[in-house]
């Protein structure tokens, strides 16, 4: 039988079936997709309702939060989208309820969780894909919360490990990584008192030069940030330049054009871009190197306005044995907790509780 409508919320479709009803965001990945509860970062809510049954008149919406009526509104035929107003950042729920030709109720569906909050997409190389953390295999890559034991699910269900992308080609038996966001996302949900998602972006072996040229070229990339339309962004890169041995002044270039992407493309605000020092490399002739990096770095988010992100480089220049895996720059899970910690602190400390929802992000032409 042919469903009666379908709801457009957002970036999110559904065909509303039951009585009550997860409402899910895909999000396509480099392979396969992930599904999370929804989550956007505009403060206003956007609403359509596609008619399919030609006896359904009308569907009486009513947007709801914490059981209390914010807005409701009638969706008919003729004018069948809906506007909210700005809405404070929290997790929301609709009450639909359609009318026949006849004036009766025809269906009922309540359809949540709706977050609103902050969307983060975390911008690194194998330090935040996850390298060492914790790995596993999945066959199927349509991911989602269910796929996984509740120790690398958030406690909102929207992070668990995302698909590896370059940890699955030289490591096949592995192809999903947990990284920080799980833990991340628990910390930022407390203590911001919002939803929250972070979008592991992270691509292992990568130079800063490489992450630009994805950023440039990679359609998959720009139409997957345009979906999620990230708030705030994390950054960081530098230990493979530094392997390289690359001009701390080259890598500071790269950083300003990623940072001017982010502004340009993306309508960041600069305050709400956290660049972070890099990891510190136990490798023989790496700290001086790193040590440039990090002055380049300091230089940067002075110019740009930029928040201040970890300091990698202190914070993991001593334990390497409880925090490093078994090599000379890749935490281990221990050290991954640190990292959400740090995290969540460089965040709190730039930005504060109150995190400014996101703005109507232009498409590229």
């Amino acid at each position: 039988m042919e469903q009666p409508y379908t709801l457009h919320v957002g970036a999110a479709t559904c065909l509303p079936s039951a009585q009550s009803q997860e409402l899910l965001l895909t999000v396509p990945d480099v392979e396969g997709a992930y599904s999370i509860p929804y989550i956007q970062s505009a403060s206003r809510l956007d609403l359509r309702i596609e008619f399919h049954d030609p006896n359904l008149q009308m569907v009486r919406l009513t947007l709801e939060k914490a059981g209390e009526r914010i807005e409701s509104a009638t969706l008919r035929r003729e004018q069948p989208t809906f506007r909210s107003s700005d809405l404070s950042q929290g997790e929301y729920a609709l009450d639909l309820r359609g009318t026949d030709s006849g004036g009766r109720e025809s269906t009922a569906t309540r359809i949540e969780p709706i977050g609103i909050g902050s969307v983060i997409a975390a911008i690194g190389d194998s330090i935040t894909e996850g390298y060492f953390g914790a790995a596993c295999h999945r066959e199927d890559l349509n991911l989602s919360a269910t796929q996984f034991p509740p120790e690398d699910v958030s406690k909102d269900r929207r992070n668990f490990p995302q698909f590896a992308p370059t940890t699955s080609v030289h490591w096949p038996e592995i192809n999903c990584m947990r990284s920080w966001m799980t833990d991340l996302n628990d910390l930022l949900t407390e203590s911001l008192g919002q939803p929250v998602f972070i979008a592991n972006e992270g691509l292992g072996g990568y130079q800063t030069s490489g992450y630009l040229k994805v950023m440039r070229e990679d359609r998959n990339w720009r139409e997957r940030m345009q979906l999620l339309k990230p708030n705030i962004w994390l950054v960081h890169l530098g230990v493979n330049d530094e392997r390289a041995r690359r001009n701390p002044e080259e890598v500071k270039k790269d950083l300003r054009s990623i940072v001017d992407i982010l502004v340009d493309r993306h309508r960041a605000e600069p305050s709400r871009i956290l660049l972070a020092r890099p990891c510190f490399d136990y490798a023989e002739g790496a700290e001086p190197v790193l040590r440039a990096y990090c002055k380049a770095i300091e230089d940067l988010v002075e110019e740009c306005g930029l928040s201040r992100g970890p300091d990698f480089f202190d914070a993991y220049s001593r334990d390497k044995e409880k925090l490093y895996g078994e090599d000379p720059v890749h935490p281990n899970q221990e050290g991954m907790r640190l990292m959400a910690r740090l995290w969540h602190d460089a965040v709190i400390r730039g930005l504060g509780a109150r995190v400014p929802l996101q703005a109507e992000v232009r498409e590229d032409p």
